[in-house]
């Protein structure tokens, strides 16, 4: 049935529309209608009166492991179906599942039970592949990737692990400049899987034989890379100066300060730059709470996850609806979009599809209340998503039956 959602206003594609419904009909976008709110006294079902509320496009997440007390690598569909459709609640309407380092096999079973709901469905936000973040990165760089599990990029290792599963795989995070890192970056590139550099050290000169061979992403910018120093501009200054590649950015105010985020966003421009959670199991989990990535102990604290061994960053507590309100608090709620939505259907592929409310796309709509800067309404394909009955942490970590 075709309904209609009258909002005060309509932000898309870096543009606002102010007092437009959105025509919906068999999940999709099929008109925008203005409208006069004087002369508009009531809205009667089906249609949606949201007239108080902003409609935008769903948030696509390219980089998150987990949330709600799950794990991506329990390598269940239950586990990714549940976070999936927690990720509602904050506005996510598609994701790439992202197995980190790990064991082969773990690797695996993930990308399998991605493949699993990515086939059959999910019962929230649509999975939409992989994102690989690992093994093939520097030990130097680690981060909180599990140090034992590092392996050197190799293309015989990659394709005899994986098989079949590297249809999966969307994105590829590596360090190019190892040994067999520019052949692995070549080899991923001619199958049409973006390479992004993370977990790198490589020099700015390393940074472009990588982007000459074909890598055309980077893994949370400014984090677990090579820093910028004006006399080593590094990775992070090749890839703040170069378009080739897009930049990932975790806006969560903790792995970036808000001017650095700032200064990122206006040194390669709104299209070129991607809010990503790099979320882990410990989204939407209160002070105390623990977890494991593989063998290494987390702790949350003041908004932050951190390795109890080392004291470093243990990917984010946050989800992307944090990551729109922050940009949308320094740069406005048109660009916050951009980066949340747009920019990320644009680096897989999807610009007509998601990430946008233009006429054709799939009705992937939230409802943002511009009085408390949080979503209020989720439609997946013009179905709206029921999250009344959940609350965070009503999710038990399920134990990693890989440790």
């Amino acid at each position: 049935m075709a309904f209609r959602i009258y909002c005060g206003a309509l932000i898309t594609d870096g543009q606002r529309y102010e007092h437009r419904a959105l025509l919906v009909d068999k999940g999709q976008i099929v008109a925008w209608e203005p409208y006069d709110p004087i002369t508009l006294s009531r809205v009667e079902p089906p249609d949606v009166d949201a007239r108080s509320y902003f409609a935008l496009p769903g948030m696509i997440d390219l980089h998150i492991h987990g949330g709600f007390g799950r794990d991506m690598m329990e390598g269940t569909p239950d586990a990714i179906q549940a976070i999936a459709k927690r990720l509602t609640r904050h506005g996510v309407t598609a994701l790439l599942v992202t197995p980190l380092t790990a064991p082969w096999e773990a690797i695996r079973s993930c990308i399998r039970a991605a493949r699993e709901v990515r086939e059959h469905g999910s019962e929230g936000a649509r999975v939409l592949g992989c994102h690989l973040e690992g093994p093939f990165i520097n030990p130097k760089r680690a981060g909180a990737q599990p140090p034992e599990y590092i392996r050197p990029p190799s293309v015989r290792e990659m394709e005899t692990e994986l098989g079949d599963l590297m249809s999966e795989l969307r994105i590829v995070t590596l360090a190019p400049e190892l040994e067999g890192g520019l052949e692995l970056t070549r080899h991923l590139a001619g199958q049409g899987i973006i390479v992004s550099i993370g977990h790198s050290d490589a020099t700015y000169e390393q940074t472009m034989l990588a982007i000459d061979n074909g890598a055309r992403h980077a893994t949370h910018t400014f984090n677990a890379m090579r820093s910028f120093q004006h006399r080593d501009p590094g990775l992070a200054g090749a890839v703040i100066l170069h378009d080739e590649l897009t930049a990932e950015i975790i806006w969560d105010n903790v792995h970036t300060h808000p001017a650095t985020a700032q200064l990122l966003v206006k040194a390669k421009g709104v299209e070129r730059v991607i809010c990503v959670s790099d979320g882990t199991t410990g989204v939407g989990m209160p002070d105390g709470y623990t977890f494991e990535l593989w063998g290494h102990r987390a702790v949350v604290q003041n908004n932050a996850a951190r390795m109890v061994e080392t004291g470093s960053l243990a990917g984010s507590t946050i989800a992307m609806d944090a990551c729109l309100r922050h940009c949308a608090k320094m740069l406005g709620l048109e660009v916050a979009s951009l980066l949340c939505a747009a920019n990320p259907a644009h680096a897989l592929g999807y610009d007509n599809e998601l990430g946008t409310l233009r006429v054709g796309a799939r009705a992937d709509v939230i409802l943002w209340n511009p009085c408390t800067d949080e979503v209020e309404y989720t439609y997946i394909d013009g179905v709206l998503q029921d999250f009344d009955s959940e609350t965070a942490g009503d999710f038990i970590s399920a134990p990693n039956t890989n440790l």
